[in-house]
């Protein structure tokens, strides 16, 4: 009896072995294969972030204009902020081509991204150019204001879709006024006077509502275009009146403030997707820190730049501003925006 005892205890005792030596060694291998796999993961995020980004930016704008300044500073931050992995090369004057020819790049996937208004990008999402339309925002601060509404995020979010990312839209360029050969008051003056259109519907529609006849030309031809009489004038911000000498070829000035231009840097989707989230972030809020740093300059520069015009020859007339906001709201019903205009004015509380 004492025997069989005995020798259930030795069986018992076995069992209890076996069955600790194998939670044992299952546990030695869970913990293997979950280090294994976090080592695995480790690795492969550092081999992201390891990997090196390319981001070619291109502009219209001459390098002395504050856009293009803040462009340096996005420039700067983002590749100290990425450790270098991310570089950001800038294009001014139209280096990079003309603001179409870079955004059917970055649709396609390419690293290449341009400063550009609503009323282009509105040649893909037409409703987009409603937020370049004429005298919907007074100041820097009433533009910004439009980016905060749902219409602008809901339209900003539909981008992606078409291969486009907007990193910011904070790029303000200053108010854009009428530089011509011949004195301009009022619309009526406006009548039989050629003034270029970058070629965006806005732009166009707004002018002509305004009383111009229009021709759409490139900015890089505007001077030479002046130069040679086959346009009477150009509607632009004192930035790059200055920037791009436009006193030399025209005589005056009319402030009519019709556009608050804010601008954006628009890149490629597919481009931003391939990104690690932490660099995406950096480049989102950089892009906005770089429009913010370049506004303020054009903001504080403003009597600056139109007194250089000034100091060059150019008159400033003064201006019915009035009757060229009644005369420009015809533009809303051409371009089909009256209803958006409204559901922006009824959001503002205007």
């Amino acid at each position: 009896m004492k025997k069989q005892i005995m020798a259930t205890l030795l069986v018992a005792t076995m069992a209890i072995s076996m069955v600790g030596c194998g939670t044992k060694a299952k546990t030695d291998t869970t913990t293997k294969e979950a280090t294994t796999k976090e080592e695995v993961t480790t690795d492969t995020k550092q081999s992201v972030k390891s990997e090196k980004y390319t981001l070619k930016v291109g502009t219209v704008l001459t390098e002395t204009d504050p856009i293009y300044l803040g462009l340096e500073e996005f420039k700067k931050n983002v590749e100290e902020k990425t450790d270098g992995n991310v570089t950001v090369e800038l294009y001014s004057g139209s280096q990079l081509g003309a603001d179409e020819d870079v955004l059917e790049q970055a649709k396609v996937g390419a690293g290449v991204g341009i400063i550009t208004d609503p009323g282009r990008m509105s040649n893909y999402i037409k409703d987009f150019g409603v937020l370049s339309g004429p005298y919907l925002a007074d100041d820097y601060e009433d533009a910004l204001a439009l980016m905060d509404t749902t219409v602008y995020k809901a339209l900003a979010d539909e981008f992606n879709k078409d291969g486009f990312k907007i990193l910011s839209f904070n790029y303000y360029q200053g108010s854009r006024n009428l530089f011509t050969k011949n004195p301009i008051s009022k619309p009526e003056d406006l009548k039989g006077q050629r003034i270029r259109s970058s070629g965006s519907d806005v732009v166009t529609k707004s002018l002509e509502a305004m009383g111009a006849n229009t021709t759409v030309l490139p900015w890089s031809e505007a001077y030479q275009a002046l130069q040679q009489k086959v346009i009477e004038g150009v509607e632009v911000h004192n930035s790059a009146a200055v920037g791009s000498s436009i006193f030399e070829v025209t005589n005056y000035v009319t402030l009519t403030g019709h556009f608050q231009l804010l601008t954006g840097l628009v890149i490629s989707n597919d481009w931003f997707e391939k990104l690690p989230a932490e660099y995406q972030t950096i480049l989102m809020d950089e892009s906005y820190n770089a429009g913010k740093f370049a506004s303020d300059i054009v903001i504080k520069k403003g009597d600056e730049f139109l007194q250089t015009c000034i100091d060059n020859g150019i008159e400033v007339i003064e201006c019915d501003r009035e009757a060229f906001k009644a005369a420009a709201d015809k533009a809303y019903d051409e371009l089909g925006y009256r209803e958006l205009k409204d559901k922006l004015m009824a959001e503002l509380g205007k």
